[in-house]
C-alpha cells in the first residue's frame, strides 16, 4: 500500500476521537446527562456516580490509546465494538417513520464504517502512532 492512505487514516482516526470526545467528557463535566442517557438509551436506570466516573477514565485511557495507536488491535476494535453495541441499543430511532425516529443518531452509523476501516487498515496507520 502506497505513503498515500497513511494521512487520509490518520485524520479518520482523529475525527473519530473527535465525534467520540464529547460523549466521554460529558461524564465529567455533565454526569447528571450521561446518566439520563445511561437511563433513556441502555436501560440502566440507577448508575452510582462513582460507576460513570469509572467509565469516564476507562473512555479517556481508551480514547488516548486509540488516538495514539497504542495496541491497535486492541484499542481499535474496542472503540469499534462498545460503539457499535452503543449504537445497536438506538436501532428503534433509526427507524424512519417510526413514532422514535431522530435523524442524529444516523451520525453514528457512518461512524461505525470509519472504525472499521481503521481497524481493517490498522498496520497503515502510522502517523502520530506509538506502535507503529
Amino acid at each position: 500500500m502506497t505513503d498515500k492512505i497513511k494521512l487520509p487514516l490518520f485524520v479518520t482516526r482523529l475525527l473519530v476521537v473527535i465525534f467520540l470526545a464529547p460523549w466521554v467528557l460529558m461524564r465529567f463535566t455533565k454526569p447528571e446527562s450521561s446518566k439520563g442517557i445511561a437511563a433513556k438509551y441502555y436501560k440502566i436506570s440507577e448508575m452510582p456516580d462513582v460507576m460513570n466516573t469509572l467509565i469516564g477514565v476507562f473512555w479517556v485511557i481508551l480514547l488516548l490509546a486509540f488516538f495514539f495507536g497504542i495496541k491497535k488491535r486492541w484499542s481499535y476494535l474496542l472503540v469499534l465494538l462498545l460503539h457499535a453495541v452503543g449504537t445497536a441499543f438506538t436501532l428503534p430511532y433509526l427507524i424512519p417513520g417510526s413514532e422514535n425516529f431522530q435523524i442524529m443518531f444516523y451520525a453514528a452509523l457512518p461512524i461505525i464504517g470509519a472504525m472499521w476501516l481503521l481497524y481493517t487498515l490498522r498496520e497503515h496507520d502510522t502517523i502520530l502512532s506509538l506502535n507503529k
